[in-house]
């Protein structure tokens, strides 16, 4: 049993220095935190502290340009900048929406003629079919065309109005 009152009085004593070490830590950031405070109490900066907005790019700091003594024009004019970055400004073309579909390239003449041809083949193959099947009735005799034609009728008397899905087939 003494074995176990010295593993649990270590175990104790070890468990109130590791509490103890956190006090001490927070009393460290508490100080740096002071020191942090001592250099944010700097005048805020204004549009004459400002970089000249040409000069601007992807390893500049933006976050100057929203100090309270920052005008809005040139806080927007540094926006402008920094969105027209190649960071943010490279679409990722995975949208169907970013083509600008309203300009569509113009046809070359051999393009369209080869339509043209084309629409005015199926035209004609069109009338074609029409005249015959137009002339194909009058010189058939009326039965035989209605023995090929002919269509099974189905009687569907015996099947119950009845439907099991109710109105839910009807929704869209």
């Amino acid at each position: 049993m003494s074995d176990n009152q010295s593993f649990f009085s270590r175990w104790s004593q070890r468990k109130a220095e590791q509490q103890a070490e956190p006090i001490e830590e927070s009393q460290t950031e508490a100080s740096l935190s002071d020191e942090a405070i001592d250099t944010e109490e700097l005048p805020p900066l204004t549009d004459e502290d400002m970089p000249d907005i040409e000069s601007l790019d992807n390893d500049s700091n933006f976050e100057q340009f929203f100090s309270p003594g920052v005008s809005e024009e040139l806080r927007n004019l540094a926006l402008r900048k920094l969105f027209r970055l190649p960071e943010f400004n490279i679409r990722d073309g995975l949208n169907d929406y970013d083509d600008d579909f309203s300009k569509m390239p113009a046809l070359t003449q051999e393009v369209v003629s080869k339509l043209r041809s084309w629409a005015d083949e199926k035209i004609e193959e069109a009338e074609e079919g029409f005249k015959e099947g137009v002339s194909g009735e009058t010189e058939e005799d009326p039965e035989s065309t209605s023995d090929t034609t002919k269509v099974e009728s189905h009687d569907f008397g015996d099947l119950d109005d009845s439907d099991d899905l109710g109105d839910a087939d009807l929704e869209c």
